[in-house]
């Protein structure tokens, strides 16, 4: 019998936070810090002085990873993808800017997305990249990357030309028309200032002073439309209170012996993530407090801006590293309240924190509800929160997912149909975030120490199988992957996968899986919000209905391509599809050709 989350994390306590941090709190801690929580709402000001805390001493590592479940029966469609990062000329290799002093920021890794920069109809990648750290100056030769799709299954670098090439620090990005002219722009995070790129509409970039920024330690960002204005917002998430230059070494032992490694987030004070609203008129201001977002003690790793609540209104997810996530309902005209606790997504089933990375939303069950996937740290087992109304159950234990996942960290989720089957399948990207097997040795590589494998899980009617083994060899390749942006680069109906790696070369996943049916839809929304962002699709065909909504940005530092594919089966017509465009009005149409991508305008 496999393990309770409690008794793993209980054998890891320590590792990845300071004594007595590593447990889930009792209900009455709970109840607690729930208090605390409504309370520290109003206390943001006083947070403004962030201070580094004292590191945990030494303690022992886990014994080993944890062993996955075994085999499961082969799927009914074999998932095949197939590694085409050579051929394709995608060469991207990320630079985390590694001393031998592991400064935390070293080991978050990078985002990236898919996104038609030019308008050609293809979707090109964009790879956000680090930079040397301390005590090397960063490299102006060092930036983020930008690949043009050439339509023949290849890209060319177009960085330069493109302008898009910023040298900071870089940790994630989104893409959207936030200003309603026709073309894709472009914010990136970074650990330091952030950088806002408008697109110029030929192709190339030119570096705005939009928003009001403030240097900070930026994570995952999303365009949305906040308040219902029609002009896309922005939400800029922010992590820890974190100085290079005051940082401290963090040990941990192996055997009798003390090795440096990268430390936990309990050790810091967070940062207040950052919401700003779109004027209408080019630029962007700072309406964090008036609108609610008050949360001085989220460490934000993942973001979701979507209608959880079913109300046509975009909330906000945060997902917080080993601190209670965040649940921002929206009251239709921009203001947010925090209803994690009372909604039931804060903690895990067990009601303890846990490291949460990304966040993905999508309806796994076919209950139209947007449900939410967040991986987490080796041991602690991935979660699947589902959405029962506005409100959450944690189901990943019911789900198979917690079985599934518990010997990895997992950092970016990812919802796709790969089989065309018409329900959500799961991807992982995984990899380590401290020295987490003894059996690596205190010599070993940086890629043996923090390499694991990227998962692949089919839904079988809302219980997940682990299908990786017979999805190909990067599969079976330990490596240290970070961020993932899923799209259809090749425009042949199915998702391909592109993914960042920690201080490595990315990779490009081409879906060349024998699926089924399917049919595909690009939305164009009235200005100012053209790209329909938070436009909501529900698709009846086969005998089920199909519920997905428009994003830009979130996940885990990434961006995915807007356009919705959806997955037919052996069904070879659809019944019908209905838009719920952002404004609230609605459409619907039938006797739609399948196997191909239609134009959806929104109507004047």
């Amino acid at each position: 019998m496999s393990k309770s989350r409690r008794s793993r994390r209980n054998e890891r306590r320590g590792e990845d936070s300071p004594p007595g941090a590593g447990r889930g709190p009792s209900r009455r801690a709970v109840l607690a810090l729930g208090v605390i929580v409504a309370l520290g709402a109003g206390l943001a000001a006083g947070f403004g002085a962030m201070r580094l805390l004292r590191p945990a001493p030494a303690t022992p590592l886990p014994p080993g990873e944890i062993a996955s479940p075994g085999p499961v029966a082969p799927p009914a469609v074999v998932p095949v993808f197939t590694d085409v990062t050579s051929t394709a000329g995608v060469r991207f290799r990320h630079e985390n800017g590694a001393t031998g002093k592991f400064y935390y920021p070293e080991v978050m890794g990078a985002g990236c997305a898919f996104f038609d920069h030019d308008g050609d109809g293809l979707l090109d990648i964009y790879f956000v990249n680090g930079n040397l750290l301390h005590p090397n100056e960063p490299s102006p030769g060092i930036t983020n990357v930008l690949f043009r799709n050439n339509g023949d299954g290849t890209f060319a670098d177009v960085t330069a030309r493109s302008g898009a090439g910023d040298s900071g620090y870089g940790q994630g990005c989104a893409a959207a028309d936030y200003d309603g002219d026709g073309d894709q722009d472009l914010y990136v995070t970074n650990y330091g200032l952030d950088v806002f790129f408008r697109n110029k509409g030929d192709g190339t970039f030119e570096r705005a002073a939009c928003v009001p920024l403030e240097e900070g330690w930026g994570q995952s960002c999303a365009f949305f439309d906040a308040d219902g204005d029609g002009d896309l917002d922005l939400y800029a998430q922010r992590y820890l209170a974190y100085s290079l230059a005051d940082s401290e070494p963090w040990y941990i032992a192996y055997g009798e012996t003390r090795i440096l490694d990268y430390c936990s987030p309990s050790g810091y004070l967070a940062q207040q993530d950052r919401l700003f609203r779109n004027r209408g008129d080019g630029t962007f201001e700072d309406v964090t407090p008036a609108s609610g977002i008050i949360a001085p003690d989220g460490t934000g790793m993942g973001l979701a801006c979507a209608d959880f609540t079913g109300d046509g209104a975009p909330d906000i997810v945060v997902s917080n590293d080993t601190r209670p996530n965040f649940f921002f309902v929206n009251d239709g005209r921009g203001r947010f309240t925090e209803e994690g606790l009372v909604r039931g997504m804060a903690f895990n089933w067990e009601g303890g924190v846990e490291g949460f990375m990304g966040v993905e939303p999508a309806d796994y069950n076919g209950d139209g509800l947007l449900d939410m996937a967040v991986p987490c740290i080796r041991t602690e087992g991935f979660n699947l929160f589902t959405n029962l109304g506005g409100s959450f159950r944690e189901d990943s234990v019911a789900a198979g997912v917690d079985a599934a996942t518990s010997g990895l960290t997992g950092f970016a989720p990812v919802f796709l149909d790969y089989d065309r089957d018409g329900d959500q399948d799961l991807f992982f990207t995984c990899g380590e975030v401290r020295m987490g097997k003894t059996a690596a040795g205190a010599d070993a590589s940086f890629e043996e120490r923090y390499g694991m494998r990227s998962l692949l899980l089919e839904n079988r009617g809302g219980r997940f199988a682990d299908v990786s083994g017979f999805a190909g060899g990067f599969f079976g390749r330990r490596l240290i992957a970070r961020s993932c942006a899923a799209g259809d680069y090749d425009n042949d109906g199915d998702i391909d996968l592109v993914v960042t790696v920690l201080g490595g070369e990315a990779v490009l996943l081409r879906n060349d899986t024998a699926g089924g049916n399917w049919i595909g839809f690009a939305l164009a929304g009235k200005a100012p919000n053209r790209d329909a962002v938070g436009a909501r699709l529900r698709l009846a065909a086969g005998g089920r209905t199909q519920t997905r909504e428009v994003f830009a940005g979130g996940s885990y530092l990434a961006q995915r391509d807007r356009r919705q594919v959806f997955g037919l089966g052996k069904a070879e017509a659809i019944t019908s599809l209905e838009v719920r465009w952002p404004n609230g009005a609605t459409a619907v149409y039938e006797n739609m050709p399948i196997n191909r991508y239609h134009v959806l305008a929104q109507a004047e």
